[in-house]
């Protein structure tokens, strides 16, 4: 299991947003630059988190609320 380094690829998001996903409002995961896309991740690594990506900061969101209640109903 390898740790992922995001520190200088790092994205500020707004969680009070509108349109915020409910579940990235309360559990606030770590948005990244991963060359075009956009990832999100909770946790230490793909494997054993909740990880998603996206074309735009909105996508890689909703991408992550779905894995998370994937992940939520096993």
């Amino acid at each position: 299991m390898e740790r992922m380094s995001i520190e200088k690829e790092t994205v500020r998001i707004d969680y009070t947003a509108e349109g915020i996903p409910e579940s990235v409002k309360n559990f606030r995961p770590t948005v990244f630059r991963d060359g075009d896309n956009y990832c999100v991740i909770l946790g230490t690594d793909k494997e054993t988190g909740v990880f998603s990506c996206g074309n735009s900061i909105e996508e890689a969101l909703a991408e992550w609320d779905r894995a998370y209640q994937d992940k939520k109903k096993k």
